[in-house]
């Protein structure tokens, strides 16, 4: 693709050229020239050549794969479309090849499912007629008529497994625009199967199954969607189909989307990009549910079942007793979505329809019905509030009821490492916190038994569905959002112990998690400090809850091993100290751990007392022994290294010896070099200068091979024992310039250490960088808190200098020096 060829594309959107027709006039002018080239090369030939794919459906984006086929009778003619492909690539063609004889056309689309859809998609290019109708009498019949029941299958699980790969919803902040939930694909796989079952030839003929408005809302969806592909590869100049922050704002523009003066024109191009995914993903699965029946009995349910005077169950939906049952009445439409949550069945969609249409209905009057308020309480306490809160969110119903949170409808928050609009994103984290009654993961077993004991299960849910209200106004979330519950609770009519603890909750939803991320859960005064706010163990155990389902929701990848120890230990650790137990009491007599070795004895005893208080408390008798000999090691040849492979994958690697300048950044500069995932450091300096630095790994096991611990154990050693300065090529990820560098300084928050917390677009090397400012300045790391993810870098370190804080003047100079590093 060139730039003379994406002016003219430029042109064609510039004349009003639109989706599909934008589609098919760049799929024309490809047929151009791959035509002209076929028939110099190969016009004489026994040889036809096939656009599959989507050159097929005359869908080609300005960098898609040009696919084609060359079919022929015999592999005589191998040698003549070789001649084509060589000229199609001199021209710069993005060309996808195949040769096929109808015998193995058909054997390689029963076995590759994509080979199958790509021959179902097959249009004339050039060449012998003859054989084009050969391929359509002989061929097409057989790969789209054969095994109908088992292509369905297998689009529907390929549907399935796409959507979870690329998010797994429609409300993605850099959403998929081809492969993700209600993208281009969803609009394929519907065209595949109504072909496979109904001889539906394009998505014209979808009229004959889908109803008249859905169907232009549908085929309007799928324009935007190509015209916002066009846009992407236009403005990247390359294939990508992911619509990232990056290239948000340039195809918003190209799209037409101006600044309004609440929205950004991005912003606005994204609420219109959901409202069109959605349309895509309803109507795509409606189609897909009518083709599946054709292949598997449907249990009709006939019978008629009254609930009360409003509702009924009729073959096996919920439906409306009468037409106007809700004229007047708006709060029985809150009284539908209770049944709903209490039954284990779906809207009929006459009633979906009544409810759509009464949505006007639903005003600040009907917010204050006791019988809707009612309502809406039981659902939060029963047993499918995800499923029914989704329903009323989509309906439109949430947002009108609680207008709070309807602010957050497809609303676009950029924050680190968020993957989703907020509305879907708190849903998620409802979804979540659900889940974990019925879960079987091990790693989540403890979270399970703490809610499986929680009484007030109304409190949890409301507390998520509201804990980012807030940020519809904008920064400092907590608090707005805090401010907006006043209203909620009044007309909630919460009791006042269920409405306190709602409002710590919201108003603390992300104290847990801060304080796990950037604080040392060791520290008995950290411990103390969170105690305090959380007040008493309930409390702490809803704060844990909420924590989780909050992370959880961020990204698919955001709760991992790592951060669910961390949260743990300070629940475990405050739990303790809210008890009055103060923590785990252990025994340092030196005689239980080396009985009958009076010498060793008196060494080890030795050793502890060198050692500062916070190793003690935070180091187990196992690994008090494990460093203690690692330490005699280290007496006798200088450094000494250990690696604790843990359970939950983390490993943890433990460094004993003297101590000296620059030591810290030797060691993370020599483990960044190796790749490896640096997700926390802790740094202990004894009396007498001994060193035990212990530092954790989190990809430790994605990056392992035979071998690496001793490469990793000699590399260490030497690069300590030696003092090598370590040589790191500053390379960054790709930056979208979202979110601003910064370093900042924190003297209060402890009582003996500076906080340091730095936040940048990662790159290797940055932390070797950042400690090598540390060691310049005189400063002594203590602890690390690391966090990488998603090409950001977010780390808190605790810092000392000589035997105090930084002074004013120091932690100006460092900040000077650390603000250089993160910001080039």
């Amino acid at each position: 693709m060139n730039d003379k060829t994406l002016a003219e594309i430029a042109g064609w959107m510039d004349q009003g050229l639109w989706g599909r027709g934008l589609a098919e006039r760049y799929t024309s002018f490809v047929d151009q020239k791959v035509a002209a080239i076929f028939n110099s090369v190969a016009h004489d030939s026994d040889l036809v050549l096939i656009a599959t794919g989507g050159y097929g459906r005359r869908e080609l984006a300005p960098f898609s794969d040009i696919d084609i086929m060359f079919f022929a009778e015999s592999r005589k003619n191998a040698g003549a479309a070789e001649k084509v492909l060589y000229r199609l690539w001199d021209e710069k063609l993005d060309i996808s090849h195949a040769f096929r004889t109808p015998k193995e056309s058909i054997e390689e689309a029963f076995s590759d499912i994509r080979t199958r859809t790509a021959l179902l998609e097959a249009r004339y290019l050039a060449g012998s007629r003859r054989l084009y109708e050969l391929f359509r009498k002989d061929v097409y019949p057989v790969v789209a008529l054969r095994k109908q029941k088992q292509f369905v299958a297998e689009k529907l699980k390929e549907r399935e497994k796409r959507h979870i790969s690329t998010g797994d919803s429609v409300y993605l902040l850099e959403p998929q625009v081809k492969e993700g939930d209600g993208g281009l694909r969803d609009v394929h796989a519907v065209l595949w199967l109504a072909r496979v079952v109904f001889r539906i030839e394009d998505l014209c003929g979808l009229s004959a199954i889908i109803p008249g408005h859905d169907h232009k809302r549908f085929l309007d969806a799928y324009d935007f969607m190509i015209q916002a592909r066009y846009c992407l590869h236009s403005e990247s100049k390359r294939q990508n189909d992911i619509l990232s922050f990056e290239y948000q704002r340039a195809v918003a523009a190209r799209l037409g989307f101006c600044d309004s003066k609440k929205f950004s024109g991005a912003e606005r191009m994204m609420r219109y990009y959901y409202l069109k995914g959605r349309i895509i993903r309803d109507i795509s699965h409606a189609v897909m549910v009518i083709c599946s029946r054709q292949y598997a009995p449907v249990f009709r349910d006939f019978s008629k079942k009254k609930i009360n005077d409003n509702f009924s169950l009729s073959g096996g939906k919920l439906i409306a007793r009468n037409e106007a049952v809700f004229a007047g009445h708006s709060e029985k439409i809150m009284e539908a979505f209770y049944y709903l949550s209490r039954i284990d069945k779906k809207f009929s969609n006459r009633l979906s329809e009544q409810i759509r249409e009464s949505l006007p209905r639903i005003n600040r009057r009907t917010r204050s019905i006791s019988a809707a308020v009612y309502h809406f309480r039981e659902i939060m306490k029963g047993s499918r509030v995800y499923e029914t809160l989704r329903e009323m969110h989509e309906s439109g119903v949430l947002g009108r009821f609680i207008p709070e949170f309807g602010a957050l409808r497809s609303l676009v928050v950029h924050e680190a490492y968020h993957m989703y609009t907020v509305d879907e994103h708190t849903l998620l984290a409802i979804r979540n916190l659900e889940r974990l009654r019925t879960t079987t993961v091990k790693s989540l077993e403890a979270l399970k038994e703490i809610i499986l004991g929680m009484e007030q299960l109304e409190v949890l849910f409301l507390s998520i569905l509201f804990h980012d209200i807030g940020k519809a106004v904008g920064k400092h979330h907590e608090e707005e959002g805090y401010k907006r519950l006043k209203s909620i609770m009044e007309r909630l009519n919460m009791p006042p112990d269920k409405r306190l603890r709602i409002e710590f909750l919201v108003r603390n939803h992300v104290l847990m998690s801060r304080i796990a991320m950037t604080r040392e859960i060791d520290d008995p005064e950290v411990i103390a400090l969170f105690a305090e706010a959380v007040g008493d163990r309930e409390n702490l155990k809803a704060i844990y809850l909420i924590t989780y389902a909050d992370m959880s929701a961020v990204n698919p990848q955001f709760w991992n091993a790592w951060k669910s120890s961390l949260l743990w230990e300070l629940f475990e650790r405050t739990s303790m100290h809210l008890s009055g137990s103060g923590g785990v009491k252990r025994s340092r007599d030196a005689a239980a751990f080396f009985p009958g070795k009076t010498a060793m004895q008196k060494e080890f005893s030795l050793f502890l007392n060198a050692m500062p208080d916070r190793y003690l408390l935070s180091t187990i008798d196992a690994r008090l022994k494990e460093d203690f000999l690692l330490h005699q090691k280290a007496s006798a040849q200088g450094t000494a290294v250990r690696i604790d492979d843990r359970q939950d994958g983390i490993a943890e690697i433990v460094i004993c010896t003297s101590d000296a300048p620059g030591l810290f950044s030797r060691i993370v500069g020599f483990l960044s070099m190796k790749k490896l995932n640096i997700v926390h450091g802790r740094i202990y300096t004894g009396k007498n200068g001994i060193v035990i630095d212990k530092i954790s790994i989190s990809n430790w096991k994605d990056v392992w091979w035979d071998g690496l611990e001793h490469d990793i154990i000699n590399g260490l050693e030497e690069a300590v024992i030696k003092r090598k300065d370590i040589q790191l090529p500053g390379l960054k990820h790709e930056s979208h310039g979202l979110f601003d560098a910064f370093a900042e300084i924190d003297n209060e928050s402890s009582d003996i250490y500076t906080l340091v917390e730095i936040f940048s677009q990662d790159r290797i090397g940055l932390l070797y960088d950042i400690s090598k400012v540390f060691y310049q300045k005189g400063v002594d790391v203590a602890s690390a808190r690391i966090n990488t993810e998603a090409g950001l870098a977010q780390d808190i370190f605790s810092v000392r200098s000589g035997s105090g804080k930084l002074d004013h003047e120091a932690a100006l100079d460092i900040l000077r020096d650390l603000w250089h590093i993160v910001k080039n």
